[in-house]
């Protein structure tokens, strides 16, 4: 099994994802990642990743590409897209060595500290996943108190 993207181009009104979710539950495939935007056009685009096999992988587009909202469902390969992800991370309080040593562990991952008070720092990483999730294990739950994150987010690198 490998990680598939979808990206599902679907009429904004409620419910849409309730529907997606439970096509996933059905088939008990975990949805590992979810986002949506909403397009210029007023339409929501929704990136959904998972792990499937082709079979699975081609089944669920299918399904998906059924459902009454949707009105195309695009498998993306991250080879052809830029891919990023955002995470906040909170510490818990720390003394001013950890305090500096975390300072540049985050700039050195390409972060930036947002707030710095009492001994507790919230800080802002973006990149790609496996950059952060090397961050948030190297940092431990020793260190990071409460940790947010984005989601993967994802645009074609198509010019067309």
């Amino acid at each position: 099994m490998k990680t598939r993207i979808f990206s599902v181009l679907c009429e904004n009104v409620p419910g849409v994802m309730m529907r997606i979710s439970r096509d996933f539950t059905r088939r008990q495939i975990n949805l590992d990642s979810i986002t949506v935007g909403i397009e210029p056009t007023g339409l929501a685009r929704i990136i959904l990743m998972f792990k499937a096999d082709d079979h699975m992988a081609e089944f669920m587009r299918k399904v998906l590409a059924r459902s009454e909202p949707i009105m195309d469902v695009e498998v993306i390969e991250p080879e052809q897209s830029i891919v990023r992800e955002v995470a906040l991370l909170k510490t818990r309080k720390l003394n001013e060595k950890q305090l500096w040593q975390v300072m540049q562990q985050i700039e050195r991952a390409g972060g930036r500290v947002l707030e710095s008070k009492g001994g507790v720092l919230v800080a802002e990483l973006s990149g790609e996943h496996e950059e952060i999730e090397k961050v948030i294990k190297a940092l431990g739950p020793e260190v990071l108190k409460e940790v947010a994150r984005s989601g993967q987010v994802l645009i074609s690198r198509e010019m067309s």
